[in-house]
C-alpha cells in the first residue's frame, strides 16, 4: 500500500504570526564587559558575554501559542520524566567493530585561532547590489550542474509537500511500479547532487546568526514539516532571511525516515548557504542498516519496504554516501559550538589542546562508517586513531548525570556502550574557554520538553521529535539571533486519534 499512486503527483507538479508585543524588536543595550562572568541559569543578562538566553520560552500546543518563563521551566516539578535513550546498548550489536587503540595522545600543537574564523561563510560581493552589471553577469553565467541539482531538489521538495496530509499526519499517494522506479532514479540523482554540495563544505563549518537550530528528527516528518512550514516563507527557502542548522539523527525509529532525509537534502540543494546539516550517530550504515537491532524501524528496512530489495538497497546506499560527507561540527558566529553528541575527549594539558585544529585538518577522513576496518594506507595509525576518536565523540558522547566519577579533564564512562564517553561541567568550561566559545548546542538525547540546559547553563540539548517512541515528550528548536539573544521554542506532542494510520513512500 505504501507505493500506490505516489508519483502521479510528480506530473502535476502559514506562517502563523502572533501580534508583536510593544518593544519586542528593541535591541538590548550593550552590556559592559566583566571578566570571568558566568551565564545566569535564569536567563538574566550576562556581563561580558555576546550571547544571553531569553527569559521566555515559547510553547506551541496544537493551535495555541503561549509563553513560559525560563525560571518556571527550570524550577517546576518535572511533569514528564526523561526517558532513557532506547538505543543505549546499540554499540554491542554491530558485528564489524573498529580495531582502534586508545593511547593517551599528546601533541605540542597550540590552540588554533581558526575556530572563530570565516570558514564556510559566503563572501560579500559589491555586485550583490542590483545594478546593470549584476544582470549582465547573470545572463553570462552558466551553471548546468547547479541548475540540474536545483531542478531535482525542487521536484522532490514539492512532491513531498503535496503528498503530505498534515491533518492525518500521513502521506497519501499511489503509483505504478514504473513510477516507483522513476522516483527512485530521482532520489538517487538528488543524493548525487547532495554529495557534491557537502564535499565542498568543511567538516567544521561556520554558521551565521540569525539561525534556527533543530535537534534529532528520527523519521518524525510531522514535526519536521511543522517547524519548517512555519518558518520557511512562502514555502521557498531562498526567500527566507535566516538560516537553519540541523544537528543530526534524521533516520531510524520513526515512520518516515526516508521522507525526512529527502526533505532535508532538497532544502540543502536549493539553498546550501542557508541550510546546514551535521552528522549524527544514526547517519552511519552500521547503525541505520542494523536490521537485527532496529527491525522495521531501521532505515534500511524502510527503504526496502518501499522500493523492494534491489532498489531499496540502492537508495539506502546512496543516502549513506551523502551521510559520510556531512560536517561533524559547527560554530555559530564563532561563539556557539554545535555537534550532535558533544565534546571530543581530551588527553593533555592546557597548552596541548588542539581539538579544533584537528577538525580543521585537511586530512581528516570522511568515514563511511565508524564500525569498519580503518584504512591506514595513506594516514599513519596514530593520526587515524585520533581522527576516529574525535568523530566518534562528536557523534556519540553525552553530558554526565554525575560528575563525581570523572578523570582530571572531566571525562568519564558512558553506559550507552563501548568506548562512549560522558563529559562534565569541568570539561565543558575548559573546552569553551580554551577555544573562545560561550555555549554549546547538542542533540542526541530525548528530553521531556525537547530542550534542556545543563552544565551551569552552558550546554543546551535540543530534541526535535515529539512523542518519541510513544513517550509523550515535547519537541524543541532554538533560535540564535544577530542581537545575541537565544530563544527557545517548545512544541507539545500532537494528540492523534487512536484510529489514525500511517503510510509512507
Amino acid at each position: 500500500n505504501r507505493h500506490n499512486d505516489m508519483c502521479s503527483c510528480l506530473k502535476s507538479c502559514k506562517m502563523s504570526r502572533k501580534p508583536k508585543k510593544r518593544g519586542e524588536n528593541l535591541k538590548l543595550a550593550a552590556i559592559p564587559s566583566v571578566d570571568e562572568s558566568k551565564l545566569d541559569q535564569y536567563g538574566k543578562p550576562i556581563p561580558g558575554s555576546k550571547f544571553r538566553i531569553s527569559s521566555t520560552i515559547k510553547t506551541v500546543d496544537g493551535d495555541t501559542v503561549f509563553d513560559h518563563t525560563l525560571e518556571e521551566v527550570l524550577t517546576r516539578g518535572t511533569h514528564r520524566e526523561d526517558k532513557r535513550e532506547p538505543d543505549t546498548p546499540v554499540l554491542g550489536r554491530p558485528k564489524a567493530k573498529p580495531k582502534v587503540a586508545f593511547p593517551s595522545f599528546r601533541s605540542g600543537a597550540s590552540t588554533d585561532s581558526q575556530s572563530s574564523g570565516n570558514l564556510g561563510l559566503p563572501q560579500i560581493n559589491p555586485d550583490s547590489i542590483i545594478t546593470p552589471n549584476t544582470f549582465a553577469k547573470i545572463h553570462r553565467s552558466s551553471e548546468p550542474v547547479g541548475v540540474k541539482r536545483c531542478e531535482v531538489a525542487h521536484k522532490i521538495f514539492h512532491f513531498l509537500r503535496k503528498s503530505w496530509d498534515a491533518d492525518k499526519q500521513a502521506f497519501t499517494y499511489r503509483s505504478s511500479p514504473q513510477q516507483v522506479k522513476a522516483l527512485a532514479q530521482d532520489i538517487i540523482q538528488l543524493c548525487e547532487a547532495a554529495v557534491e554540495v557537502f564535499q565542498n563544505e568543511a567538516l567544521f563549518i561556520q554558521v551565521p546568526a540569525n539561525v534556527f537550530v533543530v535537534g534529532d528528527v528520527h523519521g518524525n516528518f510531522a514535526d519536521l514539516f511543522y517547524f519548517f512550514n512555519e518558518l520557511i516563507l512562502f514555502s521557498d527557502i531562498t526567500l527566507t532571511p535566516y538560516s537553519f542548522l540541523c544537528l543530526g539523527d534524521y533516520v531510524d525509529r520513526g515512520d518516515y525516515s526516508l521522507e525526512c532525509v529527502l526533505y532535508a537534502f532538497s532544502l540543502k540543494c536549493l539553498s546550501n548557504n542557508t541550510f546546514y546539516m551535521l552528522r549524527g550517530n544514526h547517519e552511519d550504515p552500521g547503525i541505520n542498516g542494523d536490521v537485527e537491532t532496529y527491525g522495521a524501524d531501521c532505515f534500511k528496512s524502510q527503504c526496502k519496504l518501499v522500493f523492494g530489495d534491489e532498489l531499496g538497497n540502492d537508495i539506502w546506499s546512496a543516502v549513506n554516501n551523502v551521510f559520510r560527507n556531512l560536517p561533524l561540527a559547527a560554530a555559530i558566529e564563532g561563539k556557539v559550538f554545535c555537534s550532535h553528541g558533544g565534546l571530543p575527549r581530551y588527553y593533555g594539558g592546557p597548552d596541548e589542546d588542539d581539538r579544533i585544529k584537528l577538525l580543521l585538518d585537511p586530512n581528516f577522513p570522511r568515514f563511511r562508517s565508524l564500525f569498519e576496518q580503518l584504512d591506514l594506507s595513506t594516514i599513519p595509525r596514530e593520526q587515524m586513531e585520533r581522527f576516529w576518536v574525535a568523530a566518534f565523540d562528536l557523534m556519540w558522547s553525552d553530558p554526565s548525570d554525575d560528575d563525581s566519577e570523572m578523570n582530571e579533564y572531566g571525562f568519564g564512562r558512558n553506559e550507552r556502550g563501548n568506548c562512549i564517553i560522558t563529559f562534565s561541567e569541568v570539561a565543558v568550561e575548559n573546552f569553551l574557554q580554551t577555544h573562545g566559545f560561550e555555549l554549546m548546542f547538542r542533540a542526541h538525547q530525548e528530553k521531556s520538553d525537547g530542550l534542556k540546559l545543563s552544565k551551569n547553563a552552558k550546554c543546551l540539548t535540543i530534541f526535535s521529535s515529539s512523542n518519541y517512541q510513544g513517550h509523550g515528550n515535547g519537541a524543541g528548536v532554538a533560535w540564535v539571533g544577530m542581537d545575541g539573544v537565544i530563544r527557545m521554542i517548545m512544541k507539545e506532542p500532537d494528540r492523534k486519534e487512536e484510529d489514525t494510520t500511517a503510510t509512507s513512500l
